[in-house]
């Protein structure tokens, strides 16, 4: 982390020097409630504001002190998960199980320093895995990032870094429960939640590029001897009825594994987290290095939002041939009330529709129905951690701007020697986000 450290103080001294003072922030001077990316979370900038106080983003409190120079707000965020699992073949001894999850319990305060840097802490009280004991919770993100020159983020610290469309894309605007699984193992390479490192985003009204160097998880004991890179790539080709954005991801691992032991594995949960089973699994190999990479394809047709990607994930062993995995997914939305999905030129995502707050007689929220498809090949010549495809849909509400309500189905098959199962799942989810 000293190499990280060092190179993100010199270069936000050499630009602090350079920044006039009271320069806006990385969208130049906006109207007050203008949103600015910091990492996967959001700012508030407000660069007008002429008394410091205490002022109102709608339900969220945000103090201002000395001038505008110092500004705070809380981060709060709570996902409750439950849903049950039938159709699955009789006679097996290891179901998947019907249960209930606290996915997401995150407390925190983001804000500003100098109206240019800045900075989030904030704790995750949810447990890691699910039927995880409590354990006062653990770090999910301490980053200060210099945001003075418009149409430029430069970041250092832990966050979830915008690595793929799927990660990229807050967690509560995600248009089914949980991200698709091949993009859970992309970003296990080398990203993914809490990841230490350092790097910059760079943006314009129609193009986003990204790059950071990574070590280990900051959530995770004894990480810190990994290295890597991450970057991303996005343009959006077409902006009229039809909206289509191309864009591409990578990443890279040198030295893969914890506790000074070099391996990889992959490995997730069928896009549920309601217990700890996780059959596509390639098991620990022993690895020199690994990398990921795909395209991504986005847009719009109308009010109708698509959105796909697909990975490659090869891992270099220390005995035998590298090892070849793949997987992708295709979904789609589209509103039944309130506005379709809008381009976030900010992180090159897709920002759910909005709606008038419910009041249950002539406003009743935004609704949007969801469909997609997603699957992952673990098998190769000397591995095989199974093979997972998984048809969901699902119907998102969003009574307000804080909160949303899903109802999702799933079709799955997953295919391991010995153990192929299939399943059905219907699943719940309240998302509240300030």
């Amino acid at each position: 982390m000293d190499l990280y450290r060092f190179a993100f103080v010199a270069t936000l001294t050499c630009f602090g020097a350079l920044s006039p003072s009271g320069a806006s922030l990385a969208q130049g001077q906006a109207p007050s409630g203008d949103q600015v990316t910091t990492g996967t979370r959001s700012a508030t900038s407000n660069p007008t504001l002429a008394h410091d106080g205490v002022r109102w983003s709608g339900i969220r409190p945000i103090v201002t002190l000395a001038d505008g120079n110092f500004t705070v707000q809380p981060v709060a965020r709570i996902d409750l998960h439950a849903g049950s699992y039938f159709d699955q073949p009789a006679g097996l001894t290891d179901r998947f199980s019907s249960g209930t999850n606290v996915r997401r319990g995150r407390l925190g305060l983001r804000g500003t320093v100098a109206r240019d840097i800045a900075y989030n802490f904030t704790w995750e009280l949810a447990p890691s895995t699910p039927q995880e004991p409590p354990r006062g919770g653990r770090l999910f993100e301490l980053s200060v990032a210099y945001t003075g020159i418009q149409g430029v983020n430069i970041q250092a610290g832990a966050w979830t870094l915008p690595h793929t469309l799927a990660y990229a894309t807050s967690s509560s605007e995600l248009i089914f429960i949980e991200r698709p699984s091949i993009t859970a193992l992309a970003t296990s390479i080398a990203s993914g939640d809490t990841r230490i490192a350092a790097g910059a985003e760079f943006r314009g009204s129609r193009w986003y590029t990204s790059a950071f160097l990574t070590q280990g998880v900051a959530s995770t004991l004894h990480d810190s001897d990994q290295g890597g890179v991450v970057g991303r790539a996005a343009g959006l080709a077409l902006d009229g009825t039809v909206k289509v954005q191309l864009g591409v991801n990578g990443a890279y691992q040198s030295h893969p594994g914890s506790n000074s032991s070099e391996a990889q594995r992959l490995r997730d949960y069928p896009e549920l987290r309601l217990n700890s089973f996780r059959y596509a699994d390639t098991r620990s190999i022993p690895a020199n290095s690994s990398w990921a990479i795909g395209p991504e394809l986005s847009g719009m047709i109308g009010k109708l939002h698509f959105a796909a990607e697909y990975q490659n994930i090869e891992i270099a062993t220390k005995t035998g041939p590298d090892l070849n995995f793949d997987g992708w997914y295709i979904n789609v939305a589209y509103p039944l009330l309130g506005e379709p999905r809008r381009h976030n030129a900010n992180s090159a995502t897709w920002r759910r529709g909005t709606g008038k707050d419910v009041d249950f007689q002539n406003d009743w929220g935004a609704l949007e129905l969801a469909a997609g498809y997603s699957a992952v090949n673990l098998n190769d010549e000397r591995v095989r951690g199974g093979r997972q495809g998984i048809w969901s849909t699902a119907l998102n509400w969003y009574p307000t701007t804080q909160t949303k309500l899903t109802l999702q189905y799933q079709n799955g098959t997953i295919d391991i020697p010995g153990r192929d199962r299939d399943f059905q799942s219907i699943a719940l989810a309240f998302i509240f986000n300030l």
